[in-house]
């Protein structure tokens, strides 16, 4: 089987989509991003779409490339986009909307390419 980089591209966007929602969904991380204090049922409906995300995500992957290699994928791109995740609520706090929402879009219209 052979591994696309649109597939890649895409799995790390929502990936990084998922991985931005579980940080949105910790109370420093929105009160840095939105500076205001999130409801009780705003983190816990973030906390749960980012693993629904997630799960959705790494079906795909194993839909794609097969249990052994999906997975291996899977658990690299939820590397990186941890680490991107981390780096930005590190570095720019405000911008990570920003960044969830491009990047989901780009996720779409790549997942729909291949």
């Amino acid at each position: 089987m052979i591994i696309s980089n649109t597939m890649v591209i895409s799995l790390l966007s929502f990936s990084y989509l998922a991985l931005g929602c579980m940080a949105l969904a910790m109370f420093s991380h929105f009160r840095d991003t939105f500076k205001h204090s999130p409801t009780p049922m705003i983190k816990r409906g973030l906390y749960w779409l980012g693993w629904i995300i997630l799960t959705i995500s790494y079906c795909i992957a194993i839909n794609k490339q097969g249990f052994s290699y999906g997975s291996i994928m899977f658990t690299g791109m939820i590397s990186l986009a941890g680490i991107l995740v981390v780096l930005t609520t590190s570095y720019w706090p405000r911008h990570l909307p920003h960044f969830m929402t491009g990047l989901t879009s780009l996720g779409l219209i790549l997942m729909f390419i291949n």
